[in-house]
């Protein structure tokens, strides 16, 4: 089977997500035959128009992709639990798998959430995907309030042992029970993003389906450890029109960003240098003040690099 296919199969399984009642006497499913034909969903996206780190640098976007993916490997766990405070979410993750259909599994409670662990895990780069039930037979389940969620509301997902990792909501888009985004959705990315879903809109009691789709963007946030933060540049100094630092030996350097401090002491982005070029710029004032900052393959920046005391009384003489 193509992987399209597979992964309309799986958004056909999403329409059991918190849709009917976990437990009820019956095993029949919603109907998903008034699903559209595979070449009918919209799975575009935007290209992103901004330069990327590959662009600013001259790098290989390879390069970068593989240092990314040594990176995820060493955050990704295997989730136990979700918590969401602004909701008093709190609850166990289970995996669940493909169903011999082809469709996503989901809990048989309304108490848990699940995993989807045939894609990518917590903190992994791509999209990591998380299913619960709106209600149950007892009444509101596990995302009954997901629907409150809002912009900048932090996610945590841990593993057995206590490890956290920690995302934040950036988009909350619903779309028709029959319409979703899959590459948004599942689709591969190089960052490392939750996707919580469950179901909202009108519950049909025929179907036991609601018609719409509720899906919570994440990107993951945590704070990197210090020792993760590239190192500053070194030696800064003026000489003449030329602008010159020693260059970080750290690995995974990507390059470095040149700014010039404003009277307001706003930073104003100059240039930018790649690691295999020569460390200087040309300035046109050398009595303003500038930062040099280092960025690595995964866009974090240094502290900024000034002049040394000693090169500045040479620069007043």
């Amino acid at each position: 089977m193509k992987l399209y296919q597979k992964m309309a199969l799986i958004v056909a399984g999403i329409g059991l997500v918190g849709c009917g009642t976990p437990n009820a006497e019956t095993n029949e499913s919603p109907s998903t035959s008034g699903s559209p034909a595979v070449e009918q969903i919209n799975s575009e996206t935007e290209p992103d128009k901004e330069q990327t780190l590959a662009d600013e640098f001259s790098l290989a976007q390879a390069d970068i992709d593989e240092a990314i993916q040594e990176q995820s490997e060493t955050v990704e766990l295997n989730p136990s639990r979700l918590v969401v405070p602004s909701l008093e979410v709190d609850a166990p993750v289970i995996e669940v798998g493909q169903l011999e259909n082809g469709q996503m599994g989901v809990p048989d409670n309304g108490e848990e959430v699940g995993w989807y662990e045939p894609g990518t895990m917590p903190g992994g780069s791509g999209n990591s995907v998380l299913a619960g039930h709106v209600d149950d037979l007892e009444g509101p389940a596990v995302f009954a309030t997901l629907t409150e969620v809002e912009i900048g509301d932090q996610i945590f997902v841990y593993d057995e042992s206590g490890e956290e990792l920690i995302f934040e909501v950036d988009r909350i888009e619903s779309y028709p029970f029959d319409d979703a985004p899959l590459s948004e959705i599942f689709g591969r990315t190089d960052e490392q993003r939750l996707n919580l879903i469950t179901c909202t809109g009108i519950y049909n009691p025929d179907t036991r389906n609601h018609d719409e789709r509720l899906v919570v963007y994440s990107k993951l946030v945590q704070e990197p450890d210090e020792e993760k933060i590239p190192s500053a540049p070194s030696q800064v100094a003026i000489q003449g029109d030329l602008l010159s630092w020693h260059a970080v030996r750290d690995e995974y350097i990507a390059g470095y960003r040149i700014y010039e401090l404003d009277e307001e002491g706003e930073e104003i982005h100059l240039a930018s240098v790649a690691q295999t070029e020569r460390k200087t710029v040309l300035i046109e004032d050398k009595e303003k003040e500038y930062l040099i900052k280092t960025v690595d393959y995964f866009g974090m920046e240094s502290e900024g690099a000034t002049l040394t005391e000693d090169d500045e009384e040479e620069n007043d003489e």
